[in-house]
């Protein structure tokens, strides 16, 4: 129940209130919130504070107006969460540098389970990924698309739901940490050449090459992007 708000900063305990209603299931994403009026008496406050609180909630994706038909709880998804912190990771290098750690944990394994697990469909979508990113590299381009596309098709081929969930909700930060490592790798080349030895000890079934390889891989990336940082 919303319940009066005695205390300064009033715009904010509004948003908290109604947040709240939803974590305990008053309100659910597609919920009708009350008029500003309605908030105003419920809450103890003025309009002014109600608008403000909206404005605010509004901006965050939270909830959504519609021209005459009042506002509307937002039904929110993982993206709506992990696109602000991909902005903040764009400008944070030790970010980026710690989510190589992160990767190292994840995509060795992801490699490995694709080993296991590779079938033919998924061998092309991973072979068509190294094409893209050897025309983008013959075109003068970092080859960050065919770079995203072999990692996700990786975790496709590894045919574990978690897994592809997670590297499709995380697209947007685990393209930041490629973006910094291909831009400061003097031979380009060099990440096609990994890349196709990764995928040949997957295409062989081969899980602990598949493995060894991509840590490897990501462990070069982190000592390039680490030394660059520390020259700052």
């Amino acid at each position: 129940m919303l319940e009066p708000i005695k205390k300064s900063r009033l715009y904010e305990k509004v948003i908290s209130q109604i947040l709240n209603m939803v974590k305990n299931g008053e309100l659910k994403a597609g919920d009708r919130l009350p008029t500003e009026r309605d908030l105003a008496i419920q809450l103890h406050v003025s309009r002014t504070a109600i608008r403000e609180a909206l404005r605010s909630m509004e901006f965050m994706g939270l909830i959504e107006s519609k021209v005459g038909g009042g506002t509307y709880i937002r039904e929110m998804t993982m993206e709506d969460l992990m696109d602000p912190f991909a902005a903040v990771l764009a400008n944070n290098e030790r970010l980026i540098i710690e989510l190589i750690e992160v990767r190292l944990l994840l995509e060795v394994e992801i490699a490995k389970t694709a080993a296991r697990r590779l079938t033919p469909q998924k061998a092309r979508l991973i072979e068509k990924s190294l094409e893209l990113m050897k025309e983008e590299l013959a075109a003068g381009k970092l080859g960050l698309a065919g770079d995203n596309a072999f990692h996700q098709a990786l975790a496709d081929a590894a045919d574990n739901l978690a897994m592809m969930n997670i590297t499709r909700l995380c697209s947007d930060l685990l393209s930041q940490t490629r973006e910094a490592a291909l831009s400061i790798m003097e031979d380009r080349l060099l990440a096609i050449q990994h890349h196709q030895a990764i995928y040949e000890a997957v295409k062989n079934h081969d899980d602990a090459a598949a493995g060894r390889l991509m840590r490897q891989h990501l462990e070069i990336a982190f000592h390039n992007l680490l030394e660059q940082h520390k020259k700052k």
